[in-house]
C-alpha cells in the first residue's frame, strides 16, 4: 500500500528517498521522523499502517547458559532433571556480530566490551570465530548452549557456543 504522501508530486524526493530504503529502516523510523517527511495527516497515517503488523524478526536462535561447576545453574534447579535447561531466545534483525554481542551481554548481564570473542564448537570440538557471514547463514531456531570463560588478564569473557 502506498501512502498519499509518496504518490503527491510535489514530494518526488520523498518516493526516491524511500525507494532507497530498506523496509526494515523505514520501520525504524519515529512517528515524528514520518510526520517530518509526509506531512502530518499522511505521516500519521503512514505510520499507524506500518505499525499494524507485528515484523517478524529474521533471526531467532535460544540460547542456555551452561551451569558453571559446583554452582547450578538458577533456570535449571526447580527441574526434576538437573540436565534440562531453560533456553531463552535472541531476535537478531541485522544479523551481525555487534548485534549478537549485545543481545548475549543483556543475556548474561555484562557489558558488551566485556564479551572478548564469540566461538561456535564445531566438529571435533574446534572454536570458530563468529562473524557476521557466520551469523547470517545460521538456520533459523537454531539452539546453543553458552560456555563463558572468564579470562581475567582481559577482564573479559570468552563466549562459546555449543
Amino acid at each position: 500500500m502506498e501512502s498519499n504522501c509518496l504518490k503527491s508530486s510535489h514530494r518526488n524526493g520523498v518516493s526516491v528517498e524511500f525507494y532507497l530504503e530498506s523496509g526494515a529502516d523505514l520501520l525504524k523510523l519515529s512517528r515524528d521522523d514520518i510526520i517530518q517527511i509526509c506531512g502530518p495527516a499522511d505521516g500519521i497515517r503512514l505510520f499507524n499502517t506500518l505499525r499494524l503488523r507485528s515484523i517478524r524478526p529474521r533471526l531467532t536462535i535460544y540460547m542456555c547458559q551452561e551451569p558453571t561447576q559446583g554452582k547450578e545453574k538458577e533456570d535449571c534447579q526447580d527441574s526434576p532433571n538437573a540436565a534440562m535447561c531453560v533456553y531463552k531466545e535472541i531476535y537478531l534483525e541485522d544479523l551481525t556480530k555487534a548485534e549478537l554481542t549485545n543481545k548475549l551481554a543483556a543475556l548474561f548481564s555484562i557489558s558488551p566490551s566485556q564479551i572478548l570473542q564469540i566461538y561456535r564448537q564445531g566438529a571435533a570440538g574446534i572454536h570458530i570465530l563468529v562473524g557476521d557471514q557466520m551469523i547470517r547463514n545460521l538456520p533459523d531456531e537454531s539452539s546453543f548452549i553458552i560456555n563463558s570463560l572468564k579470562v581475567d588478564s582481559l577482564g573479559g569473557y570468552y563466549m562459546i557456543l555449543k
